[in-house]
């Protein structure tokens, strides 16, 4: 076997590509948790289940083209299964997070609690990502870095957490929502490139299981990209007219009001 670290390099336009796409996603989570706060009933678990499902799809596809930036000099296959239990733990921790800021009031433990589950959901997100990684290859890790992701992780959703819940007001300006967003979009990509720093390889002769793998191409991680778009756009165009309909329902209201008796 031989024991050279085999070389890897970053396509850093993927990675800047990476990160607007995390930034959207928090710029939808706060959207939408303004809309998951104001609703109750079925509406409200209509808009839990389907922000989550939209955020976990950006912060999922954020996740694997930051995967694609990191670039190796033998072939990478990734096995379904394995890939599609990361997005579902990814839209798990989007649940949580929607869940927890919908509340009318948050508390310490809410908090703790809440970046905890959170964390832990997206580190087992990526590690659960690199695992479905099939490659000619051995993996070795280093235990600080490992750690140090986790712990970015959990710091990462306490933040996430306490800021959407203070943004969540839709009365707030977009520009407040803009800039947290930023915020949010710059500290989750930090975990997954600590994450990744934690990796190493060396060659190994033995061929990988490739059973339900296949060879995640540009064009394929182009597709994840525009599905990511297509949903956040989905969402922020239904929001834009639910808030026209009730503006409308308003105004009709008004005029009523005013009509002599």
């Amino acid at each position: 076997m031989d024991e050279a670290t085999i070389p890897a390099t970053y396509d850093f336009w993927l990675v800047t590509l990476s990160v607007v796409i995390a930034v959207c996603a928090s710029y939808t989570a706060l959207d939408l948790a303004g809309r998951v706060t104001a609703t109750r009933d079925n509406k409200r678990l209509a808009w839990l289940f389907g922000g989550a499902i939209a955020m976990g799809t950006g912060i999922w596809s954020m996740h694997y083209t930051g995967m694609l930036a990191y670039r190796l000099p033998i072939p990478v296959y990734y096995h379904i299964p394995t890939v599609i239990l990361s997005m579902v733990a990814a839209i798990f921790a989007s649940f949580i997070a929607l869940f927890i800021v919908s509340r009318e009031q948050l508390n310490s433990l809410h908090v703790t609690a809440g970046s905890l589950l959170m964390g832990t959901a997206i580190a087992a997100m990526h590690y659960t990502g690199m695992a479905a990684m099939r490659l000619q290859a051995m993996h070795h890790w280093d235990a600080v870095f490992v750690i140090a992701s986790v712990g970015i992780a959990v710091v990462v959703s306490l933040v996430a957490l306490v800021l959407t819940f203070v943004f969540r007001d839709e009365k707030q300006g977009p520009l407040l929502k803009i800039v947290c967003s930023l915020v949010m979009g710059s500290a989750i990509p930090a975990m997954h490139y600590t994450a990744m720093a934690a990796v190493s390889y060396t060659s190994m002769r033995s061929a990988p299981d490739l059973s339900y793998a296949v060879d995640i191409s540009g064009l394929a991680n182009t597709a994840i990209i525009i599905v990511t778009f297509v949903i956040l756009g989905c969402v922020f165009l239904f929001r834009w007219r639910e808030a026209v309909s009730l503006r409308n329902a308003g105004t009709t209201s008004q005029a009523q009001g005013r009509q002599p008796a």
